[in-house]
């Protein structure tokens, strides 16, 4: 295994030793349920980097995508010696974003062609119009011309979108130097490998292993050669013809291999062997996750790793820092993505169960326990996984990796402290008003013009009882007005009488009283007046059948 695959398994391993490790806590001190939140805390997550993209970046995201995609092709072109030589090279686009998915010489002459590594005039300008806003595959035949390589025809194809291709344009229009080396690296090691007979001929397939932008290692897979010994070595500029191979398809998302194809010849009257690539192309392994799962994931994930491309690394380390949302994201979409869901069944039995929901569920639920996460340790959460997923962690990072997971895997089983209570209930209060309902902002104001209170149908008191749940999810959270809210409140300290005897099954009993006697103001403006005398009677009613349920605990 070369050094860049063991990187890349490193975040898997790491999630194994942390997870091995985890244990629950016993509870912390309990809280008073729903307490109202002063509005002097609310506050709001700044919206992640991607939703604040305008109409002008998104076209000249496009515009870099063609510059991007001319480029891979011209480093292609560039090791073509044959005159009469096509390549043939098959992209996979979306509003404007091209992934490439494959690409082959097609020889339909003779003899050495001279120089030639320019593209045509109108080549460049022309290709962002003939892909235009299309969805599906493209296919560009380039051919030799006099002036440069010049565009032969341009098709398209029917067919589902593949896994690695990307939806959204990206601004940045070549590969970064980390990439630059690791392909270097890749085809270094490789050209070691190759030798042919003295006078003879030889092919082989290369398996090379990439995970996003980075190139993590490469097999030989098959080889053979005519001819007799003795053998003879490849000509230097095979390690470049490799690494242009290569490079074009750093622009696609998650893991893969692509496999290269290789030729060569060796001539009498040469010292060394000419090696050719005579075609790449993306293999696609049966994905561990179902396909609805794992094409939700990726979307989301492709969104985050826009950003990182696009080299905008401080608003992306910012952004996973202040927003919640942005790092449940990065970090539920990287598991699914790469199966790491099959590894958590194995060693997280308890937050297995939860992230295999998947998606924006997973999501959301993920958000919700972060917030009761310090921030500190959140930040450090952030900058160890974005590095385990961009470069790997070294033997000291996974160590402070796996006391991390393990310090969330207490979490999941402790009762909320007050800092985790103060952030969920802002959290619960912007989500409410801003992302589920928004039509209520202008409708449940008291008589100060301020917000109802946010009512938790299962309180956060008892959150460690339902591992499951979403705590802020939309079906969990009430407008309420105040005089309403501090009745429910009574009902549930009545309740807490039960102390450690209550069930997860006791706390739903209880939320249906609620639900039962105080649900017609759920959502809805309170008329003080008309109410008043109904509010008692909910109130004595709701008190009388939780005083018997907690009798019955109590025995």
């Amino acid at each position: 295994m070369t050094k860049g695959t063991a990187r890349t398994t490193g975040w898997i391993c790491l999630l194994a030793l942390a997870l091995q490790a985890c244990a629950t806590t016993g509870a912390l001190d309990e809280l008073e349920p729903e307490e109202e939140l002063p509005s002097g805390e609310m506050g709001r997550d700044p919206p992640p980097p991607w939703e604040m993209r305008d109409a002008e970046t998104d076209e000249e995201a496009r515009r870099a995508e063609a510059t991007a995609a001319l480029s891979g092709m011209r480093g292609v072109a560039s090791h073509v010696e044959q005159a009469g030589t096509e390549l043939v090279f098959r992209f996979w686009a979306h509003n404007g974003a091209l992934t490439l998915l494959a690409w082959r010489r097609d020889a339909r002459g003779a003899g050495l062609a001279g120089k030639v590594d320019s593209f045509a005039p109108g080549f460049e300008l022309d290709l962002p119009t003939y892909v235009g806003s299309r969805t599906g595959e493209v296919v560009l035949t380039l051919s030799q011309e006099r002036r440069g390589w010049g565009l032969r025809s341009f098709t398209t194809a029917e067919g589902s979108k593949p896994l690695e291709a990307r939806t959204l344009p990206v601004r940045r229009t070549g590969v970064t130097a980390d990439t630059l080396a690791q392909a270097h690296a890749v085809a270094s090691q490789l050209t070691r490998g190759l030798r042919v007979p003295k006078g003879g001929r030889a092919t082989a397939s290369v398996e090379v292993l990439l995970d996003d932008d980075r190139i993590l290692g490469a097999t030989i897979v098959r080889y053979e050669s005519q001819g007799g010994a003795p053998a003879r070595e490849p000509s230097p500029n095979l390690v470049a013809q490799i690494t242009q191979a290569l490079l074009p398809f750093t622009q696609g998302i998650g893991p893969r291999t692509v496999r290269l194809n290789l030729e060569a010849e060796h001539r009498q009257t040469e010292s060394q062997v000419r090696w050719r690539v005579m075609e790449a192309e993306t293999l696609r392994p049966d994905s561990p996750a179902p396909a609805d799962l794992v094409t939700e994931h990726y979307a989301l994930y492709e969104r985050i790793l826009r950003e990182w491309r696009e080299e905008a690394k401080d608003s992306f380390i910012q952004a996973g820092v202040t927003s919640t949302e942005f790092l449940a994201t990065w970090f539920i979409s990287g598991l699914a993505i790469r199966g790491g869901l099959a590894l958590f069944e194995a060693v997280a039995p308890r937050l297995a169960p939860i992230l295999a929901r998947g998606g924006s569920e997973a999501v959301a639920w993920f958000r919700s326990f972060l917030a009761r996460v310090r921030p500190a340790e959140r930040e450090q959460f952030h900058r160890l996984w974005t590095k385990a997923q961009t470069q790997g962690l070294s033997a000291a990072e996974m160590e402070q990796f796996r006391k991390l997971m393990a310090r969330f895997e207490n979490l999941l089983g402790a009762k909320l402290d007050d800092y985790a209570s103060g952030e969920l209930r802002k959290m619960a209060h912007n989500d409410f008003y801003g992302k589920f309902h928004a039509d209520l902002a202008k409708l449940l104001l008291d008589e100060r013009g301020m917000f109802y209170p946010v009512h938790h149908r299962i309180p956060l008191e008892y959150t460690h009882l339902f591992q499951r749940l979403n705590i802020n999810a939309r079906e969990n959270l009430w407008g309420v007005h105040d005089l309403v809210h501090r009745k429910i409140n009574k009902v549930w300290t009545v309740f807490r009488r039960a102390k450690g005897k209550a069930t997860a099954e006791d706390v739903r009993k209880v939320a249906a009283i609620v639900d039962r006697h105080f649900g017609r103001w759920f959502n809805q403006p309170y008329e003080a007046g008309r109410s008043a005398s109904a509010l008692a009677r909910a109130e004595a009613d709701a008190l009388d059948e939780v005083k018997v349920l907690v009798d019955l605990i109590l025995k």
